[in-house]
């Protein structure tokens, strides 16, 4: 009996062992898992914080390249004038760059002796550099003329230049000069123009001036006529009194002569 009692306490001691050898080994497990749940959640922060990291190297990188842009719009001061603008947009320097117009640039202005505007060093050689902020304005065409001939309208531009990190990403799109067919375009008046408007504005108002004071010159001028004509008057009657005294003490003087 007493061996019964032993092998039943030593199967139940052994049982509870087991219990909780299984119980350590689930929590070894759970542990675990939690373990490789925290491993992965840390690579997945890993690899957003290093995407992230990418992302403002790139967002920094391309905030300081320079944008190079190019257009053919209708001109600010110039009625009926289409411009071509090469325009350095971007807060750096643009080095070495290079515009492709497909097909080539045709104005209605193009000479025959070969002189044309795609000829230009701007699309043959490029820019050597083009400063922030910097821009270069040429005359393209006159409106009329241009939509008067059968010229290309529509142009697919590619810019491509060098900035502080190297190649800037090539930007391509397109202009279409089909837009300003048919549209009013409002003249902007120049700094020199509009001090010409008020060079003729202060001419208008001198000579309003000037008739407005006519006037007052005139009785001006009639008054010392009037001054004049009484000087001259009291110096005739002056001058003729005086020569009627010395007529006549000139008289006198010979009449006592004549006594004595």
């Amino acid at each position: 009996m007493v061996a019964i009692v032993v092998s039943l306490f030593s199967v139940w001691f052994a049982r509870r062992q087991a219990s909780a050898a299984i119980d350590q080994s689930a929590d070894a497990q759970r542990a675990a898992d939690a373990a490789k749940d925290q491993a992965v959640s840390a690579r997945d922060q890993a690899e957003i914080a290093a995407k992230q990291l990418t992302l403002d190297r790139t967002a920094f990188t391309e905030s300081q390249q320079p944008y190079v842009v190019v257009d053919i719009r209708a001109s600010d001061f110039i009625s009926e004038a289409l411009v071509l603008i090469v325009e350095n947009v971007g807060p750096t320097v643009a080095r070495n760059v290079r515009i492709r117009f497909n097909p080539p640039v045709q104005t209605s202005m193009d000479g025959d002796d070969g002189e044309k505007l795609a000829d230009a060093l701007i699309f043959t050689q490029g820019i050597p550099h083009l400063p922030p902020g910097r821009r270069i304005e040429a005359l393209f065409d006159i409106g009329w003329q241009f939509f008067k001939k059968d010229l290309p309208r529509k142009y697919t531009v590619t810019v491509e230049a060098d900035g502080p990190y190297g190649t800037v990403e090539p930007l391509t799109y397109l202009i279409d000069l089909e837009i300003y067919r048919k549209l009013r375009h409002l003249t902007i008046r120049t700094r020199h123009q509009q001090v010409q408007e008020i060079e003729k504005l202060r001419v208008a108002v001198e000579k309003v001036a000037q008739e407005l004071a006519r006037p007052r010159r005139e009785a001006e001028a009639a008054e010392w006529q009037r001054v004049v004509a009484e000087q001259r008057k009291r110096t005739r009657r002056t001058t003729s009194t005086s020569a009627h005294d010395s007529l006549q003490s000139g008289t006198e003087e010979v009449g006592e002569g004549n006594g004595s």
